[in-house]
């Protein structure tokens, strides 16, 4: 009698020193003075010492509290011999010591609690324990955190619990990302969501986050935003029981989807959701990872201050050291973009403090590592940047995200550029944008806005559906005593109208399958006709180009011909590059009935074709290297016709007067460009001796540099020739609307 005084004393008090927004914790604490089974009692009184832990603010009071309840629950447990519950009420126990600052304690608890369960093959619990103790184990230690899972795996599917076996590998899942293993967290993640399915768990949109997560590290953006909309649309699925936690994930990670597509919108709309729901929901670990998300993309829109505002008006009681790297990140991007190396400052020294301590993995050793250079480069410390760079360089061996290497490169780039570096700022320039084209890919771009449609489309579908099963309902509820009353009636009218409507239909269908018949043999003879005029339009076409081909082939012969009668140098020089010329132009018309397209010219073989071709025809004694770098390019016979004849007059200059009797290299390079109001750009250059004078645009009286003006006019294009230490030309151009 006086033990149930003291307990009832006891939640008293603890009822009256709770606050106004723990009700569901009031409620259990009711529920514990009035609960008369002593197994559910003892459970409850679980429950709240859980709650009482899990409360913000690690108060003295409520750690004692929580101890107090579970060592209660504990007792009552054993009592009625439920000894898995037994065993999970000493896990509780070391996590309290644990937070009460008893680290030493909190393990042998641990230790204790996991032989307990053991020695009685409790086999759910130890897969509880196993699972606490891999998390406790730091994501450096690798090896360990791995056996302790596996070992947890093991024990629930011992105790045959698909749900608990689903939240282990969820777990590992989360751990390997951390530790770059991106492909392997995909798999625990997607295992784990078909445990839930095959236990009926219609909620997957935990394990879809995951998944889309790492397919975004590995860049496999389409993907990603696929499995993440299957999780939006789990969330925004009435019918289906998700929490806040849920939402607040799922809109963040397609948010930081849409981010790396760049578009930016829909990456400010889902990150605006998701910190409103996190903040309303109090989750200060959902909250400040929101922020920083929400944070980086307002510094994108150029809304620096924006951002620094929502940084500074976050409470900054860090969960965990993982979020004070990426605040001291973020605030050192920010300060630098701005050129305020004073503010930045002590985050960077907060992020070289972490950086030292060398325990710090995955992505925020990577961000770490960013940040660090980005000051260093921003204060002018360039030397400093290389061993950062050059550790992020041998982490991403480990890794394969395309967003992490474009960074890298651009850093590479930043720092050559500023030491003078040209030759290697140029290489990691050249790098840099070869990756953002491939991340900006337009044909990914349209993938992934038929993805958004689709998800939209089936969102809409499912509204409309919701809407019509109301209103059926409704009616049918109105409707109901008249269908009754004439149901006999009408089901007899119904059969007569029925029979008669097959009737009908019948006749009416197969008088169009004969009329369908008859036009189907119309079209299919038609079709066959031209089929036959195709070919025929083809064939002539093919023919016409060979003819052009072998006439020009023909005037190439007359001409070195007439070449063996001259003693004039530069009468053979000017048939030579006449040869040239037509060469140049026979090549296009040898691709155009060769290949199955006659309208359009692959700018890669044709280049190759053409400089071997020019390589060969002067048998130069010079040691020329060329290195030739085209994009997927095609053009149609009018524009591959100067750019060829361009070509030519570029790369004769360079065999003949760039190099003098020693080695050189000649570059060639044809790229597309977003630079307006030009589309594409060619580029020859050598590192020969350079003209003999300054030549500006439109001053040469020289035949070849007028030819290559007056075809670059021809495309509508701008043309360029810098003379420094070898000679560079530029002609920019836009391929013909609609034939991109």
């Amino acid at each position: 009698m006086r033990f149930y005084l003291l307990f009832s004393f006891l939640i008293l008090t603890i009822n009256c020193t709770f606050g106004q927004d723990n009700s569901y914790l009031r409620r259990v604490l009711d529920s514990i003075k009035t609960e008369q089974n002593t197994g559910q009692k003892a459970r409850l009184l679980y429950v709240a010492a859980k709650s009482y832990l899990e409360k913000p603010g690690e108060l003295k009071e409520d750690l004692d509290s929580a101890l107090w309840l579970n060592s209660r629950s504990q007792k009552l447990h054993l009592a009625e011999n439920l000894k898995t519950d037994a065993a999970l009420n000493m896990l509780l126990d070391a996590r309290i010591q644990e937070e009460m600052g008893k680290p030493s304690m909190a393990k042998s608890q641990k230790e204790a609690s996991l032989h307990f369960a053991n020695k009685n093959q409790l086999s759910k619990a130890s897969a509880v324990i196993y699972l606490s103790m891999a998390n406790d184990i730091k994501d450096v230690e690798f090896k360990q955190k791995t056996a302790f899972f596996e070992q947890a795996i093991q024990q629930a599917k011992k105790a045959g619990d698909k749900l608990l076996e689903a939240k282990i590998l969820m777990e590992q899942a989360s751990s390997l990302s951390n530790y770059g293993s991106y492909p392997e967290a995909i798999q625990k993640a997607y295992n784990a969501a078909l445990l839930k399915k095959q236990n009926r768990e219609l909620n997957i949109s935990q394990e879809l986050v995951m998944i889309a997560g790492n397919l975004r590290m590995q860049l496999r953006l389409k993907e990603a935003l696929k499995y993440a909309l299957q999780g939006k649309a789990i969330v925004e699925n009435e019918r289906i029981k998700t929490s806040k936690d849920d939402m607040a994930a799922v809109y963040n990670i397609v948010g930081l989807i849409y981010y790396d597509l760049k578009s930016n919108k829909e990456a400010l709309e889902n990150y605006q959701k998701a910190f409103e729901i996190a903040k309303d929901k109090g989750d200060r670990y959902a909250v400040h990872t929101v922020t920083l998300n929400l944070a980086t993309i307002l510094s994108r829109l150029n809304r620096t201050a924006d951002a620094l505002n929502l940084l500074n008006n976050v409470t900054k009681d860090y969960a965990t050291d993982v979020y004070a790297i990426r605040y001291a990140y973020l605030y050192t991007m920010l300060y630098t973009r701005e050129k305020n190396t004073k503010k930045a400052f002590p985050y960077y020294q907060e992020l070289l403090k972490y950086y030292k301590t060398g325990n710090i993995t995955g992505q925020e050793r990577h961000i770490m590592m960013v940040g660090i250079s980005s000051y260093l480069f921003a204060d002018g410390q360039i030397k400093q940047m290389y061993p950062y760079l050059e550790e992020i360089e041998r982490s991403l061996n480990k890794e394969s995200s395309l967003l992490r290497l474009s960074e890298l490169r651009k850093l590479y780039y930043l720092a050559d550029s500023a030491r003078g570096d040209f030759k290697s700022a140029f290489k990691n320039f050249t790098a840099f944008k070869t990756i953002n084209d491939s991340i900006n890919s337009v044909d990914r771009a349209k993938e992934l806005t038929a993805l958004q449609l689709d998800y939209d489309t089936e969102k809409k579908d499912h509204d409309i559906l919701l809407l019509k099963q109301k209103g059926q309902l409704q009616k049918s509820l109105l409707e109901r005593e008249a269908i009754i009353r004439y149901v006999f009636i009408g089901s007899l009218i119904i059969l007569i109208i029925f029979a008669g409507f097959l009737y009908v239909q019948n006749s009416i269908k197969k008088r169009s399958n004969a009329k369908l018949t008859l036009k189907q043999e119309e079209i299919n003879a038609q079709n066959e006709k031209l089929k036959q005029l195709i070919a025929e339009k083809e064939w002539l076409l093919k023919e016409i180009h060979h003819r052009v081909k072998n006439n020009m082939q023909i005037i190439i012969s007359l001409l070195n011909t007439q070449s063996a009668y001259l003693d004039n140098a530069d009468a053979i020089s000017a048939i030579q590059n006449s040869q040239n010329r037509m060469h140049a132009m026979s090549l296009i018309h040898q691709k155009l009935y060769q290949t199955d397209n006659l309208s359009r010219i692959d700018m890669k073989w044709y280049i190759q074709e053409l400089t071997d071709y020019l390589k060969d025809s002067f048998q130069s004694e010079k040691s020329i290297q060329f290195k030739i770098q085209v994009d997927e390019i095609t053009l149609d016979v009018g524009q591959a016709v100067p750019v060829g004849l361009i070509l030519n007059e570029a790369i004769n200059n360079a065999i003949k007067h760039a190099f003098s009797h020693r080695e050189g290299t000649v570059f060639i390079s044809f790229k597309r460009t977003k630079a307006s109001p030009y589309d594409l750009i060619l580029s020859i250059a050598d590192n020969g001796v350079g003209l003999q004078k300054n030549i500006d645009d439109g001053e040469s009286d020289s035949f070849g540099m007028n030819l290559m003006q007056g075809l670059t006019s021809q495309l509508e294009g701008e043309f360029r020739l810098v003379s420094d230490q070898g000679v560079f030309i530029t002609i920019q151009f836009s391929q013909k609307e609609g034939e991109i």
